[in-house]
């Protein structure tokens, strides 16, 4: 069990993480955008394999903290990039739209014209991040 000075701790590590890659992100996002889908694939892969190494710095600091949160918000941009809708995480939505004010991925259904069903759709974070996490890229 927490004690109520660990738990406003963790909320505020928290907050400051979420408000940091508010920032972060768009900023990474504007250094990737006009990247083809494979290199922001191999981005997304990159930094998903930065944080399974360094990921654990993001909450108890270290050396290797700076390099993990840079990670985090440029797997995140890359993510928002080549995902249809969108991405959802920690309580924010990124979009490839620059003129995006969704408050999430579902609140583009109403914005999109229907596609068709082989058009992808937007998917979770987790499930983006998992395959990118094996993606090879093909040079070209």
């Amino acid at each position: 069990m927490t004690r109520p000075s660990e738990t406003a701790a963790i909320e505020h590590q928290q907050m400051v993480l979420r408000e940091t890659l508010s920032l972060a992100v768009p900023l990474h996002m504007m250094d990737l955008r006009g990247l083809p889908p494979y290199r922001l694939a191999s981005v997304a892969s990159g930094s998903a394999t930065t944080l399974g190494t360094h990921g654990d710095a993001l909450q108890f600091g270290g050396k290797h903290c700076a390099s993990a949160f840079n990670a985090l918000a440029r797997g995140l941009a890359a993510a928002a990039l080549i995902t249809p809708g969108g991405i959802d995480a920690l309580g924010e939505h990124w979009c490839a739209d620059p003129a995006c004010r969704a408050g999430s991925r579902f609140d583009h259904a109403d914005d999109t014209p229907p596609q068709a069903e082989s058009a992808p759709v937007p998917r979770p974070l987790a499930d983006v991040i998992r395959d990118l996490a094996d993606y090879q890229p093909t040079p070209h």
